[in-house]
């Protein structure tokens, strides 16, 4: 993890009461870790996962950036799986397919049917996308060369 990883982590951590060595993602289970990666292999989010982003689309800003990333988050998972995409290392992998698992959780460190309580779900995102940000500008980069070309054929069709 990077450093702004880290301090972004133990700030967070702090102002909640909790120890900066407090990591919510270890709240994620192996069960929930598989269940996202099975997801991968079938190609589609999960459906409870799929109505959760749907209702964070038209939520605040901060909700609507929560679903925007898992989505940019899942479809490069969805590329890295499919031997498209290389750039993305096991630990990245991993990383990315926790947080994807955590934002799943409804009763997570802030249980989301609460007033505030997608406020760590975005805090894990933004971690996440502040320490794969060189990765994650590649992968816009790669599917605006492979993925993008291809639906303009099919909308002149």
């Amino acid at each position: 993890m990077n450093t702004l990883g880290k301090e972004c982590r133990a700030g967070w951590a702090s102002a909640r009461g909790y120890e900066s060595s407090f990591n919510p993602l270890q709240l994620v289970g192996a069960d929930e870790i598989q269940a996202i990666l099975a997801a991968v292999r079938r190609g589609e989010l999960p459906a409870d996962f799929q109505s959760k982003l749907g209702r964070l689309r038209f939520g605040d800003l901060r909700q609507s950036a929560i679903e925007q990333h898992c989505r940019l988050f899942f479809e490069m998972l969805l590329a890295c799986h499919g031997g498209d995409f290389h750039d993305l290392t096991v630990e990245q992998f991993e990383l990315v397919a926790r947080v994807l698992a955590y934002v799943r959780k409804e009763n997570d460190v802030i249980p989301d049917y609460l007033p505030l309580g997608f406020t760590d779900d975005h805090q894990e995102v933004r971690a996440a996308s502040s320490e794969l940000s060189t990765v994650l500008q590649g992968f816009k980069a790669w599917r605006l060369k492979n993925q993008v070309p291809s639906l303009w054929v099919r909308c002149r069709a």
